[in-house]
């Protein structure tokens, strides 16, 4: 029996300090669980917005891709237009072609920026008495959207059109 009283009375003596410790253990485990979450959905996030400014950028340059397309094929149109017009820009087409399951919308539109001087000299004017052949600088313009992420790109393109 004394023996039994002395178990008794050492426990008595005892003050929880495992229970203390353990518990700031576990919540300093679990703040940092918790940094570590908030963490990698940042990181998720930035993967995100990085992945749809490059599909909107990519689908930019399909837009000028499609215009230079018409170019090649001999469709002047938007060219002459630019040129016609007192801003020096022809009117904005829009691209049905794009990535419209993801909300992509595209467009062009082309810029007169000016004749090109050539200089004498140049293998572009051998004669140098001859005013045949005449340039013109054009920019190219496509634009991309993707709805609902505020991903946007513009792409420029120059080029000279003898």
């Amino acid at each position: 029996m004394n023996r039994y009283k002395k178990a008794i009375a050492g426990q008595s003596k005892q003050r929880g300090a495992a229970l203390i410790i353990s518990l700031i253990v576990l919540l300093v485990l679990t703040l940092i669980g918790v940094a570590g979450m908030n963490t990698s959905v940042m990181q998720e996030r930035m993967a995100v917005n990085a992945q749809n400014s490059n599909r909107t950028f990519q689908a930019a340059e399909s837009t000028v891709s499609a215009l230079t397309n018409k170019l090649y094929a001999n469709d002047l149109t938007l060219l002459r237009e630019s040129m016609q017009d007192q801003n020096n820009q022809s009117s904005v087409i829009s691209v049905t072609t794009l990535d419209s399951a993801n909300g992509i919308t595209g467009s062009y539109q082309a810029r007169y920026l000016g004749e090109i001087i050539i200089t004498s000299g140049s293998s572009m004017n051998a004669d140098e008495s001859s005013s045949d052949l005449k340039g013109y600088r054009y920019e190219l313009i496509g634009e991309a959207t993707m709805a609902n992420t505020g991903a946007e790109s513009r792409v420029f393109k120059g080029i000279e059109y003898y």
